[in-house]
């Protein structure tokens, strides 16, 4: 947050996953057991914090039109008489909320109640009731892509022009050039998830260190010996992280473990534990982005190593126990 403060002209401040209620939606169509969980909030919001779609729908608002009540379209269209219907439905539209879609989305499914027509359906009242969640079923269905797909040729499109144009872009895009000889490509490490477990005593080992992986030959291309601190540079910036040499990653790439380098996020643990953010070798410039997705590239990055003068090497940090 602190970080934050230094750019930003507002800040929104967000709940935490303890200060709000949650269903995990996004996530039931990956389970191999179909399974539904309602979690209530354990504690009141701190300061001015507020959930995510209250922000997103006051800002929406603030630009005419209803975000969170947006997944009407999908029921009524996007065309004039559409629209209108949206308009004249607009007292009962701004009423909607996160909590009443999830109910209805509940009450309308395979397994609901339909709205009190089907005895012992789910509903978001009877799941609330069930602090454990609730298993649909022993496994997931097969055999229904069929009825999902609504191409009239019943057939799954994959070969869309546009991911095809996107990706002979990005091969015919040059992988190195002299001044950055290298790709870069990230590394999950075990007992770190994104930043969710970098404050945690508990999943912080305090004998590990941030490492990038470099392949033999490339340490000798600069003289750098295991556990050297090096400068890792792209054409956005740089980070200095000690390498270990390894045969796990191929000459001509090295492996950066994202997670580290939290600077002066304000958490005591994760700052203790050092590091470089690799974050510092990517852009965030519009340009620069995976054109379909908007996603920066996070993976394949030409960098180069350069060797740390002894004098310049930021010291090791203390263990953290």
């Amino acid at each position: 947050m602190a970080g934050g403060r230094r750019h930003a002209d507002y800040l929104l401040p967000a709940t935490t996953f303890y200060e709000r209620d949650d269903v995990p939606l996004p996530l039931a169509e990956i389970q191999l057991t179909p399974f539904i969980q309602w979690t209530e909030a354990v504690v009141a919001p701190r300061g001015e914090a507020r959930d995510d779609w209250r922000i997103i729908d006051d800002l929406a608002r603030e630009l005419g039109f209803a975000a969170v009540a947006g997944v009407a379209t999908k029921w009524i269209g996007t065309s004039r008489a559409a629209g209108v219907a949206q308009r004249a439905l607009g007292f009962g539209v701004h009423r909607v909320t996160p909590t009443k879609l999830v109910d209805g989305l509940l009450r309308a499914g395979r397994d609901g109640d339909r709205f009190g027509l089907r005895r012992g359906g789910l509903s978001l009242a009877k799941l609330r009731a069930q602090p454990h969640g609730v298993v649909l079923a022993d496994h997931v269905e097969t055999g229904v892509l069929g009825k999902r797909i609504k191409h009239r040729d019943r057939r799954v499109h994959l070969g869309d022009d546009r991911i095809a144009a996107e990706l002979n872009r990005l091969l015919d895009a040059p992988a190195a050039t002299s001044d950055y000889p290298l790709l870069m490509i990230g590394r999950r490490e075990v007992r770190s998830h994104n930043s969710w477990l970098h404050n945690t005593p508990k999943f912080r080992d305090g004998t590990r260190r941030h490492r990038a992986l470099v392949n033999p030959a490339d340490a000798d291309a600069i003289g750098a010996a295991d556990g050297v601190t090096v400068r890792v540079v792209s054409a956005r910036g740089f980070i200095e992280v000690p390498i270990e040499r390894t045969d796990d990653v191929a000459a001509g790439t090295i492996a950066v473990p994202h997670g580290w380098g939290h600077g002066d996020a304000g958490w005591q643990t994760a700052n203790a534990a050092g590091g470089a953010n690799v974050n510092e070798l990517t852009s965030p410039l519009p340009e620069d982005l995976e054109q379909l997705s908007g996603m920066a590239h996070l993976n394949g990055v030409p960098v180069r190593l350069e060797k740390v003068p002894a004098k310049r090497r930021a010291k090791q940090p203390a263990a953290v126990g």
